[in-house]
């Protein structure tokens, strides 16, 4: 459960046991973080050009009327103006099902020529083995924000393998504002996660549209200087924040069961709190600055253009992803993941 108390074993309470056991433990846990020795991986992970490449090549493995489908969606793109959330959200949900859309109205950008070399690329090999199959017969787009989510570089860096069966039934984000505010909102069908109270969470951002005293002339409109997400109310046993750990310690046969953090999506519903960025601590304006970026990404781009990243008209190559450099650990500590909480 969300607020479960680690579980103390019973035994020696010297200062030295204690300190011995809080070692073995970051031990484990850092034996545990880089035994994968293949990191999840996502479209985001490729050059801008290859990833464009990449999801064309995604969307033409779509049965035809799931295609009409995104169609319908580039079409509705077009009243970026008066842009209809709910015509969006029942179209991926599968409540209504769009006409067939002959001709497109917008000028259609020819398919890239970049040549997709699935046999010697293993990264091109990894992801088009992680497609997955779309029968005719599916209601709306499946996967379709998951999807989004994995196409851009910033947001990718939040989904963990663990949250995509979630993720996977998110149906709707859409933006409500406020006079000094905005807010994001995510809404999910019935899931085996999400307690049905909690099947809307919201993400608050709040604006300051004054200049600096000091520094009137650097003002480019308003910025976000607080955020505050949600509580969720996880079913028994589903919280995707945490994790049981089991762990074995070093030359004794008992083992220890804990509850720890892990990182997740479902993290950026619970930001740290700072009344004043400029007293925060350097980690505190580190994250908060992060999290302050993908709320003005959501806002202006993912939002109201969710369809373009999908399909790939739209990539972002300003945060083009390095690859990442993981170690492996000789230790012998012994850990294993039991579950989420």
């Amino acid at each position: 459960m969300e607020n479960s108390s680690e579980s103390v074993p019973q035994g020696d309470s010297s200062p030295d046991s204690k300190a011995d056991d809080i070692s073995e433990t970051v031990r484990s846990l850092v034996s545990h973080a880089t035994e994968c020795t293949e990191p999840s991986l996502s479209p985001a992970d490729l050059p801008a050009r290859s990833r464009k490449a990449f999801l064309q090549h995604m969307i033409g493995q779509l049965p035809d009327i799931v295609q009409n489908r995104i169609r319908a969606l580039k079409q509705n793109q077009l009243q970026q103006s008066c842009i209809l959330f709910d015509v969006r959200r029942d179209i991926l949900d599968g409540l209504v099902e769009p006409p067939f859309q002959a001709e497109n109205t917008w000028l259609e950008e020819p398919r890239d020529s970049l040549y997709l070399d699935f046999e010697n690329n293993e990264e091109l090999r990894r992801l088009r083995l992680k497609l997955t199959q779309v029968s005719p017969n599916s209601l709306g787009v499946p996967r379709f924000w998951l999807t989004v989510f994995q196409n851009v570089p910033l947001l990718s860096e939040l989904v963990q393998e663990h949250d995509e069966p979630l993720l996977e039934c998110l149906i709707d984000v859409r933006l409500a504002y406020d006079q000094d505010s905005y807010t994001v909102i995510f809404q999910f069908r019935p899931n085996a996660f999400l307690h049905d109270s909690s099947l809307l969470l919201t993400k608050r951002y709040f604006l300051q549209h004054s200049a600096d005293q000091e520094y009137p002339f650097l003002f480019e409109g308003p910025e976000v200087v607080r955020c505050e997400g949600c509580h969720i109310h996880w079913r028994d046993g589903s919280n995707l924040t945490l994790q049981t750990v089991e762990s074995r310690r070093r030359n004794r046969s008992r083992r220890v069961t804990k509850v720890m953090p892990r990182e997740s999506f479902f993290r950026f519903f619970a930001p740290p709190q700072a009344l004043d960025l400029s007293l925060a601590d350097e980690k505190t304006k580190l994250i908060l600055g992060n999290d302050f970026e993908v709320g003005f990404l959501l806002r202006t781009q993912i939002v109201p253009k969710a369809v373009l990243f999908y399909t790939g008209d739209l990539v972002d190559s300003l945060n083009e992803a390095t690859p990442d450099n993981r170690s492996s650990s000789s230790d012998t500590d012994q850990e294993q993941v039991l579950g989420t909480q």
